[in-house]
């Protein structure tokens, strides 16, 4: 068998018993930071908490009709239907001194992801990259520029398609790793698929649709959203847009 097929199938299937017994052995470590700080003179916006101009659906028929969306309309999203998705998707709900809960399950309320957005067209923000910062329920605006939809259409593979708007979602491995060392990385994953799937359904409550996208470039899109590619890096990302 080829060695780097071996390698990743037994990341995605540790061993317990050695995990407890490399933990047990394990010295004291400080717990990393849970949050990721924005650039320090970026502009902030609030987002919306509540969402009285979007008609809800029932869990049924959003699992019913959700279907990977690869072609969208020139119908731009509102600023309250993007702060709705990024709600339900990615934000966090209470906060413990060694735990994070979120609307995802996230192994051992350990937090392991972050979230930036590439927005095109949604109405009253400027075209550009935000963090989304999860403990505020904020946008950061982190990058501009003439050429950026051409860059992030290259991170990305070509499968920009004018959409909307693109979520990536980036693992922080040491918030993982210090609870479950070599466990972590598998559950990083699973991560980013729960906000994912979150995302997906949460599109079709808008009449909108997302296209999961696994097949990017890492390289670029770590350096699009100035991530070192070793800690933190893009693990997932999504294309959303009107149907």
């Amino acid at each position: 068998m080829d060695k780097k097929i071996k390698r990743n199938r037994e990341a995605i299937r540790p061993d317990w018993n050695e995990l407890r017994e490399a933990r047990n052995k394990q010295e004291k470590q400080t717990r990393p930071d849970q949050f990721l700080t924005p650039p320090e003179n970026a502009e902030r916006i609030k987002l919306n908490t509540t969402f009285s101009s979007i008609k809800q659906k029932d869990l049924t028929t959003c699992i019913q009709s959700r279907r990977t969306l690869r072609k969208y309309n020139d119908e731009p999203l509102l600023s309250e239907e993007l702060s709705y998705l990024l709600w339900e998707t990615c934000r966090v709900m209470s906060v413990k001194r060694n735990a994070t809960f979120r609307t995802i399950p996230t192994a051992g309320a350990t937090n392991g992801m972050e979230t930036f957005i590439y927005v095109y067209n949604v109405g009253g923000l400027k075209h550009g990259l935000y963090q989304y910062v999860q403990n505020d329920h904020e946008l950061a605006f982190i990058k501009s520029g003439e050429d950026l939809e051409e860059k992030v259409d290259e991170a990305i593979l070509g499968q920009l398609r004018q959409a909307p708007v693109v979520f990536f979602f980036t693992a922080i491995c040491p918030r993982s790793e210090y609870r479950y060392l070599f466990a972590a990385h598998k559950m990083l994953a699973i991560e980013a698929g729960h906000a994912c799937q979150n995302l997906a359904l949460a599109a079709e409550v808008i009449d909108a649709g997302i296209c999961p996208i696994c097949a990017y470039d890492q390289t670029k899109a770590n350096d699009l959203l100035k991530l070192d590619g070793d800690d933190m890096f893009v693990t997932y990302c999504a294309t959303v847009g009107k149907k």
